[in-house]
């Protein structure tokens, strides 16, 4: 019976070799290592996932990239194999191995037998004596100082994320800080629902690797106390709702920015085909921002004489929850969800209500269930930027933003490459409205002109506080806005559900994402009667240029802050625009830091802030 068991080990050895990449174990070349330091660990449990290769060459041959054995069966290697085997099936195998960690796998010392018959009956783990080999801190060895200190907090070592901000987002989707100690109770209820997901994982037919992003996925949308209480039958009910939404992070299909609107006017539909609802997290009568989205709603109703409904003052995922249901429950089959901070609960309802399609007013959201949609705003900010350059008298512009999301940058530096079209002196000063301690409003005067982006998106609405626009010093009446025609936007995406467009619009895995811009009427710019009549003509031939594509904001040759020059032969990709993370050399001032923002702002930036990746 043990040598068929030896034999079977030998043909997965066999296929495994031909399926893998190198063919042979991997040796860790300690000699080549650059550390900062080695740290015992003493006995642990080894996660037989982690273990990747081991520390001598001579042993590698003797074994397939996943360690099952490679020797003949007439060798003494398989007869210790053999022997070993029948041991476990007795007994078990206690005795520890000795390997050392690197870098958050692991590499056999002593034991690579007992590794090789455990892999094959599918252990989870082995005892194992355990040295710490720690790089040196790099930019690139950042990931693995975050696991260290995860470790040092929680002692769990099978979950690994392989990029940075990983450990973060799994204790915020566990609402949890990582100086918080972890009692033992803590820890076993987290290493139960783990092992639990992961095998309902598997058993769809997950990748291995991808257990962590996997289960971080689920967290962001299954609340984690909720899932601790969970059985394998509902975990298993959740990922086949949620396979979307896995298949985007296994893949790494990100996001599709759609930015072209190619949908066709019906030529007929019945007024029952869509029926829509808005939910926002504030009401009409305290924020513009819901206000202008209203007004949307209301042209949509004109446009296409379909039914909505609005529910208003939703600033929690319960209320949330409840005002989705109602809405469903109701007949609704669309839903539009104009807060970005309310999209974990808009996702949690994509998959719960898959008749329903879901929408958030947002960028760069990597869920396929629920789709986003923006304005692609930068095109209008060139144009404010050449109406600012053209006015002011000093070249100073004072440029006033929100928070540093998706698109935000593209917005600042556009509007600073617009300013320097028409005037190369023209610098312009940034400050951002949600970072802590700024003094922003009360310097607005200190230059020529200001601009003032959208705040009222993070600050509840006040008629005292200028609203977004172009101020000129010591006046209160803006003399050019930015119009998002969020009507425009919503007509656009009903119209490619009713035309069919709609299923058209799916990128295999990816999340779907609407940006669209000044030619297809979503963006424009309001200019008052105060400004000369010469750059009137100047932003109108610079709208029909960006709008028939004879011109880019960002072709040519560019320079950022530090100095590095940037070429685009042609327009930047939309992903490339959305994610810009540079600012241009006229700016002064920079991006600031998620410690450095107020507490909305930090809320807004953990959701979609350009760091995050798209």
């Amino acid at each position: 019976m043990s040598v068929n068991t030896y034999r079977k080990a030998q043909r997965l050895a066999q296929k495994d070799r031909k399926t893998s990449l190198t063919g042979i174990l991997p040796v860790l070349e300690e000699q080549q290592l650059d550390l900062a330091y080695r740290e015992p660990l003493g006995i642990i449990d080894i996660p037989m996932d982690l273990i990747a290769g081991t520390l001598t060459e001579a042993r590698a041959i003797s074994f397939s990239p996943h360690f099952f054995p490679l020797m003949e069966e007439s060798t003494e290697f398989a007869s210790k194999w053999i022997a070993l085997s029948s041991a476990h099936m007795k007994e078990g195998i206690r005795d520890p191995i000795k390997a050392v960690e690197y870098l958050g796998r692991y590499y056999v010392i002593e034991g690579n037998k007992r590794v090789s018959v455990l892999k094959y009956y599918g252990a989870v783990s082995i005892p194992g004596t355990v040295t710490r080999y720690v790089p040196k801190r790099t930019p690139e060895t950042e990931p693995y100082y975050e696991y260290l200190a995860f470790y040092r907090a929680t002692g769990i070592n099978y979950l690994h994320f392989d990029r940075q901000g990983g450990y973060a987002d799994l204790l915020k989707a566990m609402s949890r800080e990582l100086d918080t100690p972890w009692s033992a109770d803590d820890i076993q209820a987290f290493r139960n629902l783990y092992f639990m997901f992961r095998e309902a994982y598997l058993r769809q037919g997950g990748e291995l690797d991808k257990v962590s992003e996997s289960l971080l996925v689920y967290l962001d949308v299954f609340d984690y106390q909720e899932s601790l209480r969970k059985v394998p039958h509902e975990l298993d009910r959740d990922l086949a709702r949620l396979r979307p939404e896995l298949l985007n992070r296994e893949k790494g299909a990100g996001v599709a920015l759609l930015t072209e609107d190619t949908a066709k006017v019906p030529l007929l539909h019945f007024s029952g085909e869509v029926s829509a609802a808005f939910v926002h997290d504030r009401t009409a009568h305290e924020s513009a921002w819901v206000y202008a989205h209203e007004l949307g709603r209301r042209d949509l109703e004109a446009a296409l004489e379909i039914e909505t409904r609005s529910y208003e003052g939703i600033s929690t995922p319960e209320a949330a929850a409840e005002s989705f249901r109602e809405a469903v429950d109701g007949g609704v089959n669309v839903i539009f969800v104009t807060s970005p901070q309310l999209w974990q609960a808009g996702v949690k309802a994509a998959v719960s209500y898959p008749q329903v399609k879901f929408l958030n007013c947002s960028l760069g959201m990597s869920y396929p269930s629920v789709r986003a949609y923006y304005a692609r705003t930068y095109e209008a900010q060139y144009l404010l930027g050449a109406v600012a350059g053209a006015l002011t008298e000093n070249d100073l512009i004072n440029y006033i933003a929100d928070a540093p999301i998706y698109g935000t940058t593209a917005d600042i530096n556009a509007f600073a490459l617009g300013a320097r079209f028409v005037n190369p002196r023209a610098r312009i000063l940034l400050e951002w409205s949600q970072a802590e301690g700024t003094g922003s409003r009360n310097r607005m005067s200190d230059a020529g002109v200001t601009y003032i982006g959208e705040m009222d998106r993070l600050s509840p609405y006040d008629a005292k506080n200028r609203q977004p626009g172009l101020y000129l010093a010591g006046e209160n009446h803006n003399i050019a806005i930015p119009l998002c025609r969020w009507g425009e936007i919503y007509v656009k995406i009903v119209r490619r559900i009713l035309d069919g467009s709609w299923k058209n619009d799916t990128r295999g895995a990816s999340a779907v994402n609407y940006w669209w811009g000044l030619d297809s009427g979503a963006v424009n710019v309001i200019l008052s009667r105060r400004v000369p009549q010469g750059t009137r003509q100047l932003t109108d031939l610079l709208r029909d240029a960006l709008c028939s594509g004879r011109m880019h904001p960002f072709t040519g040759e560019l320079a950022a802050q530090d100095g590095q020059k940037l070429r685009f032969e042609s327009a930047p990709t939309p992903r490339e625009l959305a994610s810009m993370g540079w600012l241009a050399e006229n700016v002064e001032g920079k991006i600031p830091a998620l410690e450095e923002l107020t507490d909305s702002g930090r809320e807004l930036v953990s959701v979609q802030g350009i760091g995050r990746g798209i």
